[in-house]
Protein backbone atom coordinates (compact mmCIF):
# COMPACT_ATOMS: atom_id res chain seq x y z
CA UNK A 1 0.00 0.00 0.00
CA UNK A 2 2.77 2.56 0.67
CA UNK A 3 4.27 1.81 -2.83
CA UNK A 4 0.70 2.52 -4.37
CA UNK A 5 0.55 5.80 -2.25
CA UNK A 6 4.24 6.95 -3.40
CA UNK A 7 3.25 5.95 -6.73
CA UNK A 8 0.21 8.20 -6.95
CA UNK A 9 1.46 10.79 -5.52
CA UNK A 10 4.36 11.07 -7.84
CA UNK A 11 1.68 11.09 -10.98
CA UNK A 12 -0.18 13.79 -9.36
CA UNK A 13 2.16 16.13 -8.63
CA UNK A 14 0.49 20.12 -8.77
CA UNK A 15 1.12 22.66 -11.61
CA UNK A 16 0.81 25.90 -10.71
CA UNK A 17 -0.08 27.91 -13.42
CA UNK A 18 2.99 30.71 -14.82
CA UNK A 19 0.59 33.75 -14.37
CA UNK A 20 0.08 32.71 -10.41
CA UNK A 21 3.38 34.33 -8.87
CA UNK A 22 3.02 37.50 -10.74
CA UNK A 23 -0.91 37.53 -9.78
CA UNK A 24 0.30 36.77 -5.81
CA UNK A 25 2.74 40.06 -6.25
CA UNK A 26 0.35 42.02 -7.84
CA UNK A 27 -2.29 41.74 -4.69
CA UNK A 28 -0.02 41.83 -2.26
CA UNK A 29 1.80 45.20 -4.25
CA UNK A 30 -1.74 46.40 -4.56
CA UNK A 31 -2.89 46.13 -0.29
CA UNK A 32 0.59 47.60 0.80
CA UNK A 33 0.07 50.64 -1.68
CA UNK A 34 -3.46 50.53 -0.50
CA UNK A 35 -2.36 50.42 3.24
CA UNK A 36 0.59 52.99 2.76
CA UNK A 37 -2.18 55.70 0.90
CA UNK A 38 -4.57 54.59 4.22
CA UNK A 39 -1.68 55.94 6.43
CA UNK A 40 -0.95 59.17 4.19
CA UNK A 41 -4.38 60.32 4.36
CA UNK A 42 -4.28 59.64 8.53
CA UNK A 43 -1.29 61.47 9.04
CA UNK A 44 -2.19 64.46 6.73
CA UNK A 45 -5.61 64.83 8.19
CA UNK A 46 -3.92 64.50 11.76
CA UNK A 47 -1.40 67.27 10.59
CA UNK A 48 -3.82 69.42 9.59
CA UNK A 49 -5.94 69.21 12.54
CA UNK A 50 -2.88 69.75 15.19
CA UNK A 51 -1.65 72.63 13.38
CA UNK A 52 -5.54 74.24 13.30
CA UNK A 53 -5.70 73.46 16.82
CA UNK A 54 -2.18 75.08 17.44
CA UNK A 55 -3.69 78.32 17.10
CA UNK A 56 -6.12 78.12 19.86
CA UNK A 57 -3.90 76.74 22.09
CA UNK A 58 -1.38 79.22 21.41
CA UNK A 59 -4.04 81.98 21.66
CA UNK A 60 -4.96 80.88 25.24
CA UNK A 61 -1.24 80.19 26.38
CA UNK A 62 -0.51 84.08 25.46
CA UNK A 63 -4.14 85.32 27.09
CA UNK A 64 -3.15 83.04 30.15
CA UNK A 65 0.17 84.82 30.45
CA UNK A 66 -0.86 88.38 30.20
CA UNK A 67 -3.61 87.56 32.68
CA UNK A 68 -1.06 85.55 35.28
CA UNK A 69 0.60 88.29 35.90
CA UNK A 70 4.28 86.49 34.47
CA UNK A 71 5.53 89.19 32.52
CA UNK A 72 5.14 91.65 35.08
CA UNK A 73 7.34 89.23 37.55
CA UNK A 74 9.56 88.41 34.51
CA UNK A 75 10.74 92.39 34.04
CA UNK A 76 11.12 92.77 37.65
CA UNK A 77 14.90 90.88 36.71
CA UNK A 78 16.31 93.16 34.39
CA UNK A 79 14.92 96.87 36.24
CA UNK A 80 16.84 96.94 39.29
CA UNK A 81 20.37 94.42 39.85
CA UNK A 82 20.47 94.91 43.73
CA UNK A 83 16.84 94.07 44.92
CA UNK A 84 17.15 90.92 42.51
CA UNK A 85 19.72 89.58 44.21
CA UNK A 86 18.62 90.21 47.36
CA UNK A 87 15.13 88.84 46.90
CA UNK A 88 15.67 86.18 44.22
CA UNK A 89 14.24 82.86 45.90
CA UNK A 90 10.76 85.20 46.30
CA UNK A 91 11.02 86.41 42.57
CA UNK A 92 11.94 82.66 41.52
CA UNK A 93 8.72 81.52 43.19
CA UNK A 94 6.51 83.88 42.33
CA UNK A 95 7.41 83.41 38.51
CA UNK A 96 6.95 79.55 39.14
CA UNK A 97 3.69 80.53 40.93
CA UNK A 98 2.54 82.78 37.69
CA UNK A 99 3.30 80.78 35.43
CA UNK A 100 0.77 78.88 33.36
CA UNK A 101 1.29 74.84 33.14
CA UNK A 102 -1.57 73.71 31.85
CA UNK A 103 -1.65 76.09 28.83
CA UNK A 104 2.40 75.44 28.77
CA UNK A 105 1.44 71.97 28.14
CA UNK A 106 -1.08 72.15 25.69
CA UNK A 107 0.44 74.55 23.32
CA UNK A 108 3.75 71.94 23.78
CA UNK A 109 1.77 69.06 23.48
CA UNK A 110 -0.30 69.79 20.07
CA UNK A 111 2.95 71.46 18.76
CA UNK A 112 4.28 67.96 19.59
CA UNK A 113 1.74 66.12 17.76
CA UNK A 114 2.24 68.48 14.87
CA UNK A 115 6.21 67.70 14.54
CA UNK A 116 5.67 64.28 14.85
CA UNK A 117 2.68 63.71 12.18
CA UNK A 118 4.94 65.82 9.65
CA UNK A 119 8.23 63.34 10.33
CA UNK A 120 6.03 60.30 10.13
CA UNK A 121 4.26 62.17 7.22
CA UNK A 122 7.42 62.84 5.24
CA UNK A 123 8.28 58.82 5.88
CA UNK A 124 5.56 57.94 4.59
CA UNK A 125 5.44 59.79 1.12
CA UNK A 126 8.91 58.38 0.37
CA UNK A 127 7.28 54.97 1.57
CA UNK A 128 4.57 55.40 -1.17
CA UNK A 129 7.00 57.38 -4.05
CA UNK A 130 8.83 53.70 -3.49
CA UNK A 131 5.11 51.62 -3.72
CA UNK A 132 4.85 53.31 -6.78
CA UNK A 133 7.87 52.94 -8.45
CA UNK A 134 7.62 48.84 -7.46
CA UNK A 135 4.60 49.11 -8.92
CA UNK A 136 5.99 50.54 -12.01
CA UNK A 137 8.37 48.39 -12.43
CA UNK A 138 6.20 45.36 -12.09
Amino acid sequence: MHDKLTKIFKNATYQPSPELAFSVLQTITKQEKRATQARLWFLSSLLFVSAVGLIPAFEMLLNNLAQSGFSEYFSLIFSDGGSMLTYWKELSFSLAESLPVMSIILTLSTLFVCFLSLRYLIKQIGKNNLMSAITLSI
